[in-house]
């Protein structure tokens, strides 16, 4: 359950409070009709994007990494743009139509590819929440799917409560508040383009190799700045609590006067609400995080017999359907684990202990169950020895002998995924 939070908030807190902050300005700017218009649009490519993650999540349309950058770039760009437009529109006053269409038209660019960068990984976790032995009514899966269900709702009431209070802030002080925001979606989207570069396209697009070098502190960094983010939301929450302290505005009977301090009242509670559910969002991405986090102990490393290049394991010692770990120790003492899964027969999914997503941290057995550490996928055993998705990074084998024989040369080959 904690797992399926902090990985729902990750990704839709920041795409969130975008797409409350655009949606606060079509209120303030536009007319009725403008603003009619907008809603219904929305409403169209909400389903677009919901309709885009189902048939990617069903592999009925063609996706790839490059199309990330597509999204993550046009998002940068757009976002750059429609933080200039507000600025504009807030210290030059410029309120002409085609002004308007153009800051509506920006912010829908950018808070569309946020989404459609973001949504469909996160709609297609419930797919991957049943195990081999569970069914959608066990309590683990409820349990799972209560927790993607809660981090959906906290990033949504987050987004509303910015919405709100930017509805009944001034227009310089939205600029900013985008401005801060922006850059810090900014920042993770660069880190992102980059990791899929490094990732997948270092032969077709080269980056300098000082940046290749520091993408592990960028990430760190990118850990760091997403802070900011619920930083800068506190403090907006904080400065329209002091500011509503008072009353606002001219009255000329009680009725009036007892109209505006009703409309102060609410809007410092409105500001301690989204202090509040900015706090949560900080436990989710502190306390939570560091419990979803918790690597299980992995079971030790069984003995084989080397001879010469040559890892021989009796075909006996790994033919009862459980998971079955090895470890290879190489000339400068790095420890390069495998694991070995009997399928079918005398069909066997052998593969390292590590995978491209999650790295070095392993997979465990749970009630006959593959399990990787990190993400708590449940690996299909058909599939271990294939490559794709958290699967273990393949690795080749023979049945020869009685046994099961694997080259230290192929090991070797694979060093550089192991840490110690």
């Amino acid at each position: 359950m904690s797992k399926n939070l902090f990985e729902t908030v990750q990704s839709l807190f920041i795409p969130f409070l975008m797409t409350g902050f655009v949606f606060s300005q079509v209120k303030t700017l536009n007319s009725d009709k403008v603003k009619s218009i907008f809603y219904k649009a929305a409403l169209f490519l909400a389903a677009v994007i919901l309709a885009v993650s189902f048939l990617r999540e069903k592999r009925l349309i063609k996706y790839n990494q490059i199309n990330n950058i597509y999204l993550l770039v046009t998002s940068v760009i757009s976002g750059l743009c429609y933080a200039v437009l507000n600025w504009l529109y807030s210290v030059r006053r410029l309120k002409t139509s085609a002004f308007i269409y153009a800051l509506d038209l920006s912010g829908v660019i950018f808070v569309t590819c946020l989404l459609l960068y973001s949504i469909p990984p996160v709609f297609s976790l419930p797919f991957h929440f049943l195990g081999m032995y569970d069914t959608y009514f066990s309590t683990m899966y409820l349990a799972k799917f209560t927790g993607y269900l809660a981090g959906w709702l906290l990033c949504f009431l987050c987004a509303s409560s910015l919405y709100k209070i930017l509805s009944r802030s001034s227009q310089k002080v939205n600029a900013l508040i985008f401005t801060l925001l922006y850059l810090i979606s900014g920042f993770i989207s660069f880190v992102a383009v980059t990791g899929i570069i490094n990732s997948y396209y270092r032969r077709k697009i080269k980056i300098p190799s000082g940046l290749r070098k520091s993408l592990p502190q960028l990430i760190t960094a990118e850990n760091v700045i997403f802070f900011f983010a619920i930083i800068v939301i506190i403090a907006l929450s904080v400065g329209f609590f002091i500011y509503f302290t008072k009353i606002h505005g001219e009255y000329s009977n009680p009725a009036e006067h007892r109209k505006l301090k009703a409309f102060a009242r609410n809007n410092r509670r409105l500001a301690v609400f989204t202090v509040f559910l900015s706090l949560l969002v900080w436990t989710d991405m502190t306390v939570i995080k560091k419990i979803a986090n918790t690597i299980a102990e992995l079971s030790p490393s069984e003995n084989f017999q080397l001879e010469g290049n040559e890892i021989y394991i009796p075909l006996e010692q790994i033919s009862d359907g459980h998971l079955h770990r090895f470890t290879w120790t190489n000339d400068a003492g790095k420890g390069i684990r495998f694991i070995v899964v009997q399928k079918k027969g005398m069909s066997f999914g052998v593969g390292f202990d590590a995978c491209d997503v999650c790295g070095d941290v392993g997979y465990y057995e749970r009630k006959d169950e593959v399990v990787c550490n990190r993400c708590d996928v449940v690996m299909n055993k058909s599939t271990i020895g294939l490559k794709g998705g958290c699967n273990p990074v393949p690795l080749a084998s023979r049945i020869e002998n009685g046994g099961l024989i694997i080259l230290t040369d192929d090991l070797q080959k694979e060093a550089y995924r192991f840490k110690n």
